[in-house]
């Protein structure tokens, strides 16, 4: 009998953002990991996360590659490192994870912080008052959920936000000019078991 196994592919479901977490990042291990990534087509660069405006420094850069990778430290008095794979290198890098082109053992030290997706719809109705509607449905259904809803008019337009950006939860939904984007955020212990199972399969 075949099953429907549903995958991120099937559901048009595009990776966002991929992070680890390495509570103490050597210098030897953090050029070992931006000399692997930049043979896959990855820039590096780093950056301190205690900075208001943070100076992004080059680790190795070549013209000819098109993604990039950030190693993001924590502050002087801190030993955490965190690598950010965000927008489009974020999709590639799961990509190639799926494709088995990662050595995931470079990160086995890590726990995987944050993994986003969004699913991006287009809207076939014309009109502001239906979409409009459709924001106000969703907020009166989801209070009913006893969650933190919040709804309200920025630049970008509507916008729906379900939780807080510090939960281990955070979606929001909002127009980006003629269709509605789902995001979805994920991180602290939801995503430990996770980490667990992508490390453990691809350590061979």
């Amino acid at each position: 009998m075949n099953q429907n196994k549903l995958s991120f592919d099937s559901e048009n479901l595009i990776v966002d953002w991929i992070s680890f977490k390495f509570q103490k990042l050597e210098n030897s291990t953090q050029r070992k990991i931006a000399n692997y990534l930049f043979k896959l087509g990855f820039n590096s660069y780093q950056e301190s996360g205690k900075l208001a405006k943070p100076i992004k420094e080059l680790i190795l850069v070549n013209s000819k590659n098109k993604f990039e990778v950030l190693f993001v430290k924590k502050g002087p008095y801190w030993d955490d490192t965190t690598v950010h794979f965000s927008g489009l290198n974020g999709k590639i890098f799961y990509s190639l994870i799926k494709q088995e082109l990662i050595h995931l053992k470079l990160f086995s030290s890590a726990t995987l912080g944050r993994f986003d997706f969004y699913y991006s719809q287009n809207n076939k109705r014309d009109g502001k008052i239906l979409i409009r509607e459709f924001f106000e449905n969703c907020q009166r259904q989801l209070k009913q959920t006893n969650k933190n809803i919040s709804f309200e008019k920025n630049t970008r337009g509507l916008i729906l936000k379900i939780e807080n950006r510090r939960s281990n939860n955070y979606s929001q939904i909002y127009q980006v000019k003629n269709s509605l984007k789902f995001e979805y955020e994920m991180k602290g212990k939801f995503l430990q078991k996770y980490h667990f199972l992508l490390i453990s399969n691809h350590l061979e």
